[in-house]
């Protein structure tokens, strides 16, 4: 999807928060409405923002449910087309999660 600036998009880019991460998807809570079974592609930062981006992939918008009248989204997605370089990103990202590790070959901490 691309996004403009009415969309409060930056850049094309929308925030949202990573609620949920696992080796099948993400769950993403956002102010902005995504389309069931739309691409996106997700870019995601360690604590730091100004970091290096951790992982960018493609995903799948599963389920989308409004949560409350902000608006607020909790977005279910699913990875889509991944080579083995993003599943062995997927997978340190997993291993830093779990606090496994100071930094690993890949250079992520806690790969």
């Amino acid at each position: 999807m691309r996004f403009t600036a009415a969309a409060g998009a930056k850049d094309g880019w929308i925030g949202a928060d990573v609620v949920d991460f696992s080796s099948g998807g993400l769950g993403l809570m956002t102010t902005s409405f995504l389309p069931r079974r739309s691409l996106i592609v997700v870019r995601l930062f360690g604590p730091d923002p100004e970091a290096a981006v951790l992982l960018e992939v493609p995903c799948r918008v599963q389920r989308i449910f409004m949560t409350d009248r902000r608006p607020a989204y909790l977005v279910g997605t699913s990875f889509e087309a991944l080579t083995q370089e993003i599943a062995d990103q997927i997978s340190a990202v997993l291993a830093m999660l779990a606090g496994e590790g100071a930094t690993g070959a890949t250079g992520v901490p806690g790969a």
